[in-house]
């Protein structure tokens, strides 16, 4: 009997051996090639996701860049018009300024043109008053009449020291 079972056992470890190679093949041929095939294929499009992302933030740093120096030269456009802006205002002031001292002036120079037209009215004003008063004070001092040509002359004496 030990002869029978070593045989059995001999045939059966053949036929086990003989099942694990053909096991073995139909498995690399059914399942090894397609998973590995599959793998391959996910490698690859797991390299081109990550290509294109690369390329995707190359292109979003591209943008970026075009978009800071976009920025950079809007604020310089705004310190520009801002600029532009304040050198209008203050060339309107100095206009403003300049058409205010030019109609203070004037009227100044019209005031004073008034002030000295007042002034030359109330001197011969007072001069005529002067001499009326001055004329009959020396009538009656004189005890006679003095005539106007007498009065005159002695009022142009007068006013002329």
């Amino acid at each position: 009997m030990a002869d029978l079972l070593s045989k059995e056992m001999l045939a059966d470890l053949a036929i086990n051996i003989v099942n694990i190679l053909i096991l073995f093949f139909v498995t690399k041929a059914l399942l090894y090639k397609p998973v590995k095939k599959y793998l391959a294929q996910r490698k690859e499009k797991a390299a081109a996701a990550a290509l294109e992302a690369e390329q995707a933030k190359a292109q979003a740093q591209e943008e970026k860049a075009k978009y800071e120096a976009l920025l950079v030269d809007a604020e310089a456009e705004k310190a520009r018009g801002l600029e532009a802006a304040a050198k209008e205002a203050r060339q309107n002031a100095d206009d403003l300024t300049e058409k205010a001292k030019r109609g203070a002036e004037t009227i100044l120079a019209e005031a004073n043109a008034d002030a000295k037209a007042i002034r030359d009215k109330a001197a011969r004003d007072s001069k005529d008053a002067i001499t009326e008063i001055a004329l009959e004070i020396s009538g009656k001092l004189m005890g006679r009449a003095v005539t106007d040509a007498d009065n005159r002359r002695i009022v142009d004496s007068f006013f002329a020291e």
